[in-house]
Formats: C-alpha cells, sequence, structure tokens
C-alpha cells in the first residue's frame, strides 16, 4: 500500500513540475527499457530490505532492533571496500565507532533476544548497506535526480513486492483482517505512506550531496537526537547508561560531520589553487 501511495505522490508532484516553475526540477514520472534492467537490482535489495525489516520488526522491540540497525555502519565501510577498494579516513573510522558504541549503549536496556530476530535484523542491516551504496550508483544513472530514481525503485519495486507477498502465504490473513475496514487504519497507513515518501527524497538527496555512510551517520544521529528531545520535552526516563550512549552518539556523528566539513573544505581549496595555476600559466 505504502509503494501505491508513493507511486501516486510521484505522478502528482510530476504534474506539478510541469506547471509550477518553482517545481521545475521535479521531473514527470517517464520511463526508459534500458534503465528499467539496470535498475532492477536495486529495487530488488530495496524490496528485500523492506521485507527483512519488517521480520525483525516482527520478532524483536523496536529497541532491539536499532541496536541491530547500528551495524549498517560497520558493513557499510566493509562492503564500500569490497566494491571500490576505499576506506575512511582513521579519524571517520574513529567517529563511526563512537557512534556505534554510543547507540549500542543507549539500547542496552533491551532484553527481549530472539535467535530469529537477531538474524533478520542482521540481514536488514546488510541490505540497508548494500542499498545505500547501490543507490548511489543509481543516482549516476539516472542523472543524479532523486525523483528520477524514485520512478524506478518505487515501480520496479511495487512489481517485485507482489510475488513476493504471494509465496509468503501471507495475503489470506491480510484479506480476511477486520483492520481493512477500519478508517483509522488507513488514515495511519496514509500518513506513514507519506512520511516514508519523504524520508526516501532525503535519503537520495543527502547520499546524492554526500556518501552513504554519511547517511547512516545522520540516522543514527537523528535517532538518538529523538531519544534526547524526548527527555527534554516529554520527561521520558533514561538510566545513565542511557544518556551515556545518547551523548556519545550525538559527539561521535558531531565530530564525524566537522571531519567531512574540513576535509571538504581541503578539497574545495585544492581545487581552486589548481585551477589557478592552470589560468595563471594560459
Amino acid at each position: 500500500y505504502q509503494l501505491c501511495v508513493s507511486m501516486v505522490l510521484l505522478f502528482a508532484v510530476g504534474q506539478l513540475g510541469l506547471h509550477v516553475p518553482s517545481l521545475a526540477f521535479i521531473p514527470p514520472v517517464r520511463y526508459e527499457r534500458a534503465l528499467l534492467w539496470k535498475l532492477t537490482p536495486l529495487a530488488g535489495i530495496y524490496v528485500a530490505m523492506l521485507a527483512l525489516t519488517n521480520y525483525c520488526l516482527r520478532h524483536v522491540d523496536i529497541t532491539f532492533y536499532q541496536i541491530l540497525r547500528s551495524l549498517v555502519i560497520p558493513m557499510n565501510i566493509i562492503f564500500s571496500f569490497i566494491l571500490t577498494g576505499r576506506l575512511p579516513s582513521l579519524f571517520s573510522s574513529l567517529c563511526c565507532l563512537v557512534v556505534v558504541g554510543g547507540f549500542l549503549l543507549g539500547s542496552l536496556t533491551e532484553r527481549a533476544f530472539t535467535t530469529e530476530g537477531f538474524a533478520f535484523g542482521v540481514a536488514s542491516s546488510a541490505t540497508v548497506a548494500l542499498y545505500s551504496l547501490a543507490s548511489k550508483r543509481g543516482l549516476e544513472e539516472v542523472g543524479r535526480s532523486s525523483f528520477r530514481l524514485m520512478h524506478y525503485t518505487t515501480f520496479v519495486g511495487l512489481l517485485l513486492l507482489l510475488p513476493v507477498v504471494h509465496l509468503s502465504g501471507e495475503l489470506p490473513g491480510v484479506m480476511a483482517s477486520p483492520q481493512l475496514s477500519s478508517k483509522l487504519f488507513w488514515v495511519f497507513n496514509t500518513i506513514a505512506a507519506v512520511c516514508g515518501f519523504g524520508i526516501n527524497v532525503a535519503f537520495f538527496n543527502l547520499i546524492n550531496s554526500s556518501s552513504p555512510l554519511t547517511a547512516h551517520i545522520v540516522g543514527c544521529a537523528k535517532a538518538a537526537l529523538q531519544a534526547w528531545l524526548s527527555v527534554m520535552i516529554f520527561g521520558n526516563v533514561v538510566s545513565p547508561l542511557n544518556a551515556l550512549g545518547i551523548v556519545l552518539t550525538l559527539a561521535g556523528s558531531s565530530l564525524y560531520s566537522l571531519e567531512r566539513h574540513l576535509t571538504s573544505a581541503k578539497e574545495g581549496d585544492a581545487k581552486l589553487a589548481k585551477t589557478a595555476g592552470k589560468t595563471g600559466r594560459k
């Protein structure tokens, strides 16, 4: 259902882009056969990520799920090295370790552990890491347009998900569920779909302008900041261990962001100096 809502939203904003000058950067929904085949593996990873995440959440609580999702950061580094031969700097790697450590500490109150949940969680983290790396390459195929990439991943993902739902044997149970007649059920699902659409746009734009590893660091920082705000605004009670985990996650992500900013600034200065040198020689 959420993928169907995303398709409707893509068509709607695509039409707005044709008629509203300020939204002209949003392309209408169009497909090229060659790109459909090229981006099918990316859509397949996307479907696997959705399925494994849902199966993981069926077996564990959200806190333990967050612990497992923190594995995305080291997995991203490993897969990036395997696929591209690149490793982050030593300082960036240390920041990543601080973020993962803080995330683990902040979630240690979770005691519900199941082998199935752990296995699905590890597999889910692996697909998330692969999905972010594949998305970076996919953006290059579509001219670095986040919306064009969403056209393909959403459409192909929807087609791939249909046989997965059928093979899972869950469809009869879903069709017999009394929740289908509840208006509130559809309202909440629609809100979740719209939020998921916005998260996808933000995710692709973040990867487009930075790197998959940066996107995952931001994700961990967002979760820690949400926990901290829940304490400040709603008065949620956290243990000293939880608080230490939140502080470490925010500190590690802040240091990582600072290191990336300084590195980007140095690279920019080097390019300017190189360009100025060439101009001077002419």
